[in-house]
Protein backbone atom coordinates (compact mmCIF):
# COMPACT_ATOMS: atom_id res chain seq x y z
CA UNK A 1 0.00 0.00 0.00
CA UNK A 2 1.48 3.05 -1.30
CA UNK A 3 0.54 5.87 1.25
CA UNK A 4 1.59 9.57 0.61
CA UNK A 5 1.16 12.67 3.05
CA UNK A 6 1.49 16.24 1.35
CA UNK A 7 3.68 18.35 2.80
CA UNK A 8 3.56 21.24 0.37
CA UNK A 9 3.18 24.66 3.25
CA UNK A 10 -0.73 24.83 3.20
CA UNK A 11 -1.10 21.13 3.91
CA UNK A 12 1.99 21.75 6.67
CA UNK A 13 0.16 24.54 8.03
CA UNK A 14 -3.08 22.59 8.74
CA UNK A 15 -1.81 19.87 10.24
CA UNK A 16 0.56 17.64 8.13
CA UNK A 17 3.26 16.83 10.56
CA UNK A 18 0.81 15.39 12.98
CA UNK A 19 -0.94 13.31 10.52
CA UNK A 20 2.47 12.01 9.53
CA UNK A 21 3.28 11.19 13.37
CA UNK A 22 -0.17 9.35 13.13
CA UNK A 23 0.70 7.23 10.67
CA UNK A 24 4.13 6.79 12.01
CA UNK A 25 2.37 5.55 15.68
CA UNK A 26 -0.50 3.25 14.68
CA UNK A 27 2.58 1.68 11.89
CA UNK A 28 5.12 1.62 14.83
CA UNK A 29 1.92 -0.66 17.02
CA UNK A 30 0.77 -2.46 13.97
CA UNK A 31 3.94 -4.68 12.51
CA UNK A 32 1.71 -6.50 10.26
CA UNK A 33 -0.08 -3.45 8.82
CA UNK A 34 3.34 -1.83 8.64
CA UNK A 35 4.83 -5.00 5.97
CA UNK A 36 2.55 -3.67 3.75
CA UNK A 37 2.70 -0.02 4.10
CA UNK A 38 4.95 2.65 2.32
CA UNK A 39 5.17 5.50 3.87
CA UNK A 40 6.37 9.23 2.42
CA UNK A 41 5.37 12.44 1.58
CA UNK A 42 4.82 14.79 -1.60
CA UNK A 43 4.33 18.26 -2.54
CA UNK A 44 1.45 20.36 -3.54
CA UNK A 45 -1.30 17.94 -4.83
CA UNK A 46 -3.46 21.25 -6.23
CA UNK A 47 -5.95 20.92 -3.59
CA UNK A 48 -4.54 23.51 -0.86
CA UNK A 49 -8.14 24.61 0.17
CA UNK A 50 -8.79 21.02 1.19
CA UNK A 51 -5.26 19.68 2.68
CA UNK A 52 -4.25 17.50 4.64
CA UNK A 53 -4.25 15.65 1.48
CA UNK A 54 -3.11 11.50 1.63
CA UNK A 55 -3.47 9.06 -1.20
CA UNK A 56 -3.37 5.67 -0.45
CA UNK A 57 -2.71 3.75 -3.89
CA UNK A 58 -4.00 6.98 -5.67
CA UNK A 59 -6.79 7.40 -3.94
CA UNK A 60 -7.33 10.72 -2.01
CA UNK A 61 -8.56 11.58 1.24
CA UNK A 62 -8.73 15.29 1.45
CA UNK A 63 -9.21 17.09 5.34
CA UNK A 64 -7.19 14.27 6.65
CA UNK A 65 -7.14 14.35 10.55
CA UNK A 66 -4.64 12.81 12.83
CA UNK A 67 -7.92 11.27 14.26
CA UNK A 68 -8.40 10.01 10.60
CA UNK A 69 -5.40 7.65 10.00
CA UNK A 70 -6.28 4.52 11.64
CA UNK A 71 -9.50 4.25 9.63
CA UNK A 72 -7.53 5.09 6.31
CA UNK A 73 -5.34 2.40 6.91
CA UNK A 74 -8.09 0.01 7.49
CA UNK A 75 -9.88 1.01 4.04
CA UNK A 76 -6.57 1.11 2.33
CA UNK A 77 -6.70 2.07 -1.42
CA UNK A 78 -10.32 2.09 -1.45
CA UNK A 79 -10.94 6.02 -0.37
CA UNK A 80 -12.58 8.83 -1.87
CA UNK A 81 -12.30 11.97 -3.34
Amino acid sequence: MLVRICVGSSCHLKGAPQVIAAFQDILARRPELAAKVELGACYCQDRCQEGVIVSVDGKVYCRVTPEMVESILEKGGAGHE
